[in-house]
């Protein structure tokens, strides 16, 4: 699986065996020598992060439990190219700018510049929500807590509003001035996701009535969202599983409300300039994070459907799961392991945060950015960015202030994070794609390579990123009204409008792409 030596030739790499190299502590430097930074990070992160995500209600309108079971099958195994196609490209360039660096570095020099900008913003734009919905989504398992203790107790938006700004205070004190302690935190988050993994799955194995195998396996049902045909309802029910394994490019990266019951999450780029020997760990973390998380992922998801015996019920709750505990535990039981979820859930927003802070900064670095000059500075005592944590926490606040306006536009702004970052992998694979087929000799000697099959596996990923991105705008009713109305296609033409009205005022000015200061990278 990954071997390689480095020398002034370029070798190939096989995907797992250790490393073995002189001066493994210079290994950073040289990589950021090589693509023209300057080390400005400590790199301090390891390996594992986490995510916990309950809410499955669109696969179960849409399919039902036998729909949720298989559209899982099919999205674990197509990101699966996805993971490896940004394992090998992080290889190649370990910094925090991820996919719009790659598309910058392996683009031909034609177009590197303007797919690189349109990268970095919609890079950007996703990961913002990420931390967005992350925020909003502890808020709301707060509010199910209190539902829980009082069935008589109102949810306003107000209240969930707040919530969710207090939580993005507290994760962005974390990740400014907490930001050396992160990789402890990332070994604790962990530790707690484990037990509480094992916690949570054998108290509803062990205290809920149980579905048989015929319906959680082959009976496909369509629980409301009216769809003609079941085959489509299922295609438009898959999003939530796109959404639970997506961003496979960050260190704990993301969760939000359609995911897996439990799962874990890989290392990023995004934060691999804080990765000691960021061009081996990182690719290694990112691959076998993924691979690791797969048995305990199914796992939990089994024995959700197996538990969910009543899918009409459900699909008028807010939270699946939630109702899962209240139909097997007493008041205290569910209680405790909705407090468990909950800080699950805030541990990711912490990680994710990390993830967004460190791709923003790498963006404005490259000067694609608005105000990029502040933006870009690092704090020198404590090693962070921390004007790009300010930005994010700012989004994170305006995201919670449009929840207190209209819940069903932050859906939707949800729903453009998933498109966006999906459209940064068609662009950053279909780049190195290209170059491969092309350029071959141009492409940098790597720790972890997919040799003779990349090819293959950088053409599955791009299909899989293309066809997830289609699915991704329908919404989950069929002739939805206006409440019903996925609205991601007008926000990101929207986004795009705006950043295409920057770079020609602006940016084309200023932003050249990372390739500028790449050694050797302008050929194509």
């Amino acid at each position: 699986m990954a071997t390689l030596e480095i020398s002034d030739e370029k070798k190939p790499v096989d995907l797992g065996e250790p490393l073995k190299i002189e001066s493994l502590g210079d290994n950073d430097d040289r990589d950021m020598a090589r693509m023209g930074k300057k080390q400005e990070f400590q790199r301090n992160f390891n390996w594992i992060s986490s995510f916990v995500a309950l809410n499955n209600f669109q696969m179960l309108v849409d399919g039902g439990t036998s729909g949720m079971f298989w559209s899982y099958c099919w999205v674990v195994v197509g990101q699966f190219f996805i993971v490896l196609s940004l394992a090998e490209m992080s290889s190649m360039a370990p910094t925090a700018g991820g996919q719009y660096h790659w598309v910058s570095e392996f683009a031909s020099r034609k177009y590197q510049k303007i797919l690189s900008y349109a990268s970095g913003w919609l890079s950007s734009l996703c990961w913002q929500s990420f931390v967005a919905s992350d925020c909003m989504f502890a808020a709301q398992l707060l509010m199910a807590l209190a539902q829980i203790n009082d069935p008589n107790f109102v949810i306003k938006n107000w209240y969930t509003a707040l919530l969710s700004i207090l939580i993005a205070t507290i994760v962005t004190s974390v990740n400014v001035w907490g930001a050396k302690k992160l990789a402890l935190l990332e070994n604790v988050f962990v530790v707690l996701h484990v037990a509480s993994y094992f916690v949570v799955l054998i108290t509803i194995c062990v205290t809920s009535p149980k579905n048989d195998a015929k319906e959680v396996f082959t009976t496909f049902t369509d629980n409301g969202g009216n769809y003609p045909l079941m085959g489509l309802a299922v295609m438009v029910g898959q999003v939530p599983a796109m959404w639970n394994v997506l961003a496979s490019d960050a260190v704990a990266h993301l969760c939000k409300h359609h995911r897996l019951p439990s799962s874990s999450q890989p290392l990023t780029s995004n934060q691999a300039e804080e990765v000691r020997n960021a061009s081996e760990v990182t690719p290694k973390t990112m691959f076998w994070a993924y691979m690791l998380n797969i048995p305990l992922a199914f796992g939990m998801l089994i024995a959700f459907l197996f538990c969910m015996t009543d899918v009409a019920t459900t699909t008028t709750e807010a939270f699946p799961f939630v109702w899962i505990l209240q139909n097997s535990l007493n008041k205290a039981g569910a209680q405790a392991i909705t407090a468990i979820m909950f800080i699950l859930v805030t541990m990711i927003a912490v990680s994710c945060f990390a993830s967004t802070s460190r791709q923003l900064f790498a963006f404005a670095r490259d000067d694609g950015m608005p105000f990029s000059t502040w933006m870009k500075k690092v704090n020198p005592r404590l090693t962070v960015a921390a004007n790009s944590c300010f930005v994010t926490w700012g989004y994170s606040v305006v995201m919670s202030l449009v929840y207190l306006g209209s819940p069903i536009a932050f859906n939707a702004i949800i729903s453009l994070a998933i498109v966006a970052l999906m459209a940064t992998y068609a662009i950053s694979i279909g780049c190195v794609l290209w170059r491969r087929l092309t350029l071959p000799e141009t492409l940098p000697p790597v720790f972890w390579s997919l040799r003779r099959w990349g090819v293959a596996v950088n053409g599955i990923g791009l299909a899989y990123a293309i066809f997830a991105f289609f699915w991704a705008f329908w919404p989950i009713y069929w002739k939805p009204n206006a409440q019903e109305m996925n609205f991601a296609i007008v926000l990101f033409a929207g986004v795009m409008l705006i950043s295409a009205v920057n770079y020609f005022v602006s940016a084309h000015r200023k932003y050249k792409g990372p390739v500028a200061t790449c050694e050797g990278r302008q050929e194509g």
